[in-house]
């Protein structure tokens, strides 16, 4: 990192402490310089958030190489979970600054992620995000991301799943004929379908389940007498 990009960052986290402060470093023709955001976030001290209108800004001036954000009072700099999952999402390295101790370090999206063993992060980490990585990487479909970072199915006046399955190209199909690859649609302690799985076969699935590790498990009673539907993708009808 340029002396001169490391000092504008410092400036800005210095300034911004106690909260965390967020800004972009912008190729803007043949030099590169780093552009201050506003932290947009309802809780300024913990989290960051950037605003599109700031994003749109930064664009407007270069190509974006990379998202930048302060720890404030952290014992050791270390990523959060949800810095790698947010930096996977961007395409572009982030950097990340200590404050006050002024430590600096970076990290590089990690492309495709496996698909067991994920920490939960809602919205970026969760069921639906799961299927998306698993359609994906396992068959180059790609759905839409109607995942959000809030528990949008608590009070039933959200629907994501119900409203937009058929959209996203899925059609329902018996549970007697359930195969693998398809999309297992559940009601776990909600009023509405709120949860999702991949049928594997031999009796287990896939899921990534509120607070846990993605992982296989069989789909037992349990989780039979949540389901909803099975759906599978139109592509995959005369698999």
């Amino acid at each position: 990192m340029r002396k001169k990009i490391m000092a504008a960052i410092t400036e800005h986290v210095a300034a911004e402490y106690p909260k965390e402060a967020c800004g972009l470093v912008v190729q803007i023709g043949r030099a590169q310089e780093y552009v201050p955001c506003t932290n947009a976030s309802d809780n300024p001290t913990e989290h960051f958030f950037i605003p599109p209108e700031d994003k749109r800004a930064a664009e407007k001036l270069g190509a974006i190489l990379m998202v930048v954000h302060s720890h404030p009072d952290v014992p050791q700099l270390i990523p959060s979970e949800m810095d790698r999952v947010q930096c996977d999402y961007s395409g572009v390295e982030w950097g990340i600054m200590s404050w006050p101790d002024g430590d600096f370090c970076t990290i590089s999206p990690r492309g495709d992620r496996e698909l067991v063993g994920r920490q939960w992060v809602l919205g970026y980490a969760d069921c639906w995000t799961l299927i998306m990585d698993y359609y994906r990487q396992e068959h180059g479909i790609t759905l839409n991301n109607w995942s959000v970072d809030y528990e949008w199915w608590l009070d039933g006046k959200e629907s994501r799943y119900d409203d937009n399955w058929q959209d996203e190209g899925f059609v329902e199909v018996d549970l007697a004929d359930m195969r693998k690859g398809d999309m297992i649609m559940m009601r776990v302690q909600s009023p509405v379908t709120n949860h999702a799985a991949i049928y594997l076969g031999d009796n287990l699935m896939l899921h990534h389940n509120s607070g846990n590790l993605s992982t296989r498990v069989p789909y037992g009673d349990y989780w039979r007498n949540r389901t909803v539907r099975v759906v599978r993708r139109k592509e995959l009808l005369d698999a």
